[in-house]
């Protein structure tokens, strides 16, 4: 089971920075450290825009970057030790029983690098729409043959044949495309640099496999085939056969995720992030693919809003959505700052150390005791089978998780009403909770209670939840 907790990197700056935060991390029972990407960014300055793979940000390595030139950057970043400061903070995390996963971005690179130039082979080339005034790319043509445009000013555009961004269309609109100018997209496909792309990538495992690192979160895993991965894969655990894979395979399809976990992979994200605790999508998504992998779910993550700016700073459902998560996946994520109620976004460009909050409120202690239940009970930590039920009354959410050999069972009430208390009645609680045994109410700062009676009947304020349990 991972608990990972997210220490964002640009928010607490140099690795010097870093220590202080192991003391609360360890104490709120996180077993993962998980860091971004640390390597040297291209123009844009996104971490996930990465130009030197095996350089580092200098913006880990003293805090600067904008105060020095060029060949000041290249001096510090060139230097052994620069990698040795990241060596000894894995190593400071080992000695407190803490492993290190870091983020392993190879479906792109930033699109000055000089890679490019390197290697073009390695590179998706693609027909594009060029913008004449501006240069910038305006439409990407998926087919490999010169589209006709027929209906297109040539005073104002022309067709070029250029290294291909990744982009996105909108399902619900066609017209709607994002595209990542700052990024160039890997061709994976077999070509005559496909041995050595392969190999340059082996080659940077081996590098982080010898900083101490534990695990990679593979960013947009999905966009990468899948004899690619289990090649990847197959090398790492070679050499270290405890390594863990993460796939971010957030937003693919179905066909999609099973090629992921078919490749190899140990966890793949959940989306329960995005449930509204109401449809029917997630737990059928949930159970269809837990048979595969086991998922690590989030309350809040780099790639979304602040929680506690979605809510207006309501602490109980700060506190609830780390239960549901924790409840939810096998193994869960939290980023920094959650535990205090940061309302600024984690920005892969712009977020600086000066991006610090004061905390709206602290629920450390409230973490501290679910990562323990956590621990406590085998239907928290596998991914069992999960049955969302339809309660009378449209406020109240409930929620069973089993153990994998459904001998345990928990049963998650919510009361989703933030404004009004709702009257929980269940005349008959093995309804829900099918074995043989007795049941007890659990909470996360007390111990269990057995309970004497099947029937329930008691009035939950706004935002708040009961736990049953039967073993």
């Amino acid at each position: 089971m991972l608990r990972i907790y997210n220490l964002f990197p640009k928010l607490i700056g140099p690795i010097r920075n870093w220590y202080v935060h192991l003391d609360r991390i360890i104490e709120m029972d996180f077993n993962w450290i998980y860091v971004n990407p640390l390597n040297y960014p291209g123009f844009s300055g996104s971490i996930y825009s990465i130009k030197y793979p095996r350089r580092m940000n200098p913006l880990f390595v003293n805090g600067h970057e904008k105060d020095l030139g060029e060949q000041a950057r290249e001096l510090i970043i060139e230097k052994e030790n620069a990698w040795d400061l990241l060596k000894e903070f894995i190593n400071e995390c080992h000695r407190r029983n803490l492993f290190f996963m870091q983020d392993l971005v190879i479906n792109h690179v930033a699109i000055d690098s000089p890679l490019i130039q390197d290697h073009p082979e390695w590179f998706t080339k693609r027909w594009m729409l060029v913008e004449k005034l501006t240069g910038m790319a305006i439409k990407i043509y998926e087919s490999a043959e010169k589209p006709k445009l027929n209906d297109i000013n040539p005073q104002l555009y022309q067709l070029e044949k250029r290294v291909a961004h990744p982009f996105a269309i909108d399902p619900r609109n066609s017209n709607h495309i994002t595209i990542w100018g700052d990024l160039a997209e890997i061709n994976f496909e077999k070509h005559p640099g496909y041995e050595s792309l392969l190999q340059y990538w082996k080659d940077y495992i081996d590098f982080c496999l010898d900083l101490g690192i534990n695990g990679f979160r593979c960013d947009a895993a999905y966009q990468v085939p899948k004899q690619v991965w289990k090649t990847l894969i197959k090398h790492t655990k070679s050499q270290n056969p405890d390594f863990v894979f993460l796939a971010e395979n957030l937003g693919c399809t179905h066909k999609q995720s099973k090629d992921i976990v078919e490749a190899g992979f140990d966890y793949i994200h959940s989306s329960s992030k995005w449930w509204n605790l109401e449809e029917p999508w997630c737990v059928d998504q949930y159970n269809y693919f837990r048979k595969y992998a086991p998922s690590v779910s989030f309350p809040e993550s780099h790639d979304t809003e602040r929680l506690c700016l979605e809510t207006n700073k309501n602490k109980k459902i700060q506190i609830f959505r780390y239960l549901f998560a924790a409840v939810f996946s096998e193994s869960i994520l939290m980023p920094i700052g959650y535990e205090y109620g940061f309302v600024r976004k984690l920005h892969v460009v712009s977020t600086t150390p000066d991006d610090w909050e004061q905390p709206v409120f602290d629920i450390t202690e409230e973490i501290t005791q679910i990562n323990h239940l956590k621990q406590k009970y085998r239907c928290l930590s596998e991914d069992g089978p999960i049955e969302h039920f339809q309660a009378p009354d449209p406020s109240l959410f409930l929620l069973r998780k089993a153990s994998l050999d459904e001998k345990q069972y928990l049963l998650l009430v919510y009361n989703k009403d933030g404004d009004h208390s709702h009257l929980v009645e269940i005349d008959d609680l093995g309804k829900y909770l099918p074995l043989s045994a007795e049941i007890s109410r659990l909470y996360i700062n007390n111990p269990p209670q057995k309970i004497s009676s099947q029937g329930f009947s008691e009035s939950l304020d706004p935002n708040e939840y009961l736990l049953w349990f039967q073993q």
